[in-house]
């Protein structure tokens, strides 16, 4: 098992860093200054993988450089398909705040990155201080997960189109 390996360059990001990042754009200064100290910078090579599809690990990872891969086993064949990629100023983890299931996906750096991560026990008593923040987060979380659903909604559309365009030149061939 290929698991995320320590690089030099732990640098916590600052709140205008944070600012950037659409999940946490809810927050004020203030409180992205408490975030940062219930966080830790933390850095992984290239090709390593940062969570693993199916682990009981809970926590948020924000990209502060760099550019990782998401992967989806299927679970009929065992293979992994390539399901997207996330750059410098994305996040990843965010549902593993809300729940307690197992990751979703393999997450793996293809470049050399710089994280910031939150654990769910850190995340959840920063959250604690500001009775404001919990509501500012979750519904943030909702417009995340709207936009991914629109955006994996036309995706599929697409892709489906595309397919009965090749089922039927090659019936009408």
């Amino acid at each position: 098992m290929n698991v995320a390996h320590s690089i030099p360059a732990k640098v916590k990001p600052s709140v205008s860093v944070l600012k950037g990042i659409k999940l946490l754009k809810v927050f004020s200064d203030q409180e992205l200054t408490s975030l940062i100290q219930h966080g830790e910078a933390m850095g992984c090579e290239a090709y390593t993988n940062i969570v693993i599809e199916g682990e009981t690990t809970w926590g948020l990872y924000l990209i502060l450089d760099g550019m990782v891969g998401v992967y989806k086993r299927n679970k009929l064949t065992g293979v992994d398909y390539d399901v997207g990629q996330l750059r410098t100023g994305n996040f990843f983890g965010e549902m593993s705040l809300v729940d307690e299931y197992p990751r979703s996906a393999t997450v793996r750096a293809l470049s050399d990155c710089q994280l910031f991560s939150i654990t769910k026990e850190a995340f959840h008593q920063f959250l604690s201080k500001n009775p404001n923040s919990k509501s500012k987060f979750y519904e943030s979380c909702v417009e995340t997960l709207v936009h991914r659903l629109r955006e994996l909604d036309e995706n599929y559309v697409i892709s489906q189109y595309q397919l009965w365009k090749t089922a039927l030149k090659k019936e009408a061939s």
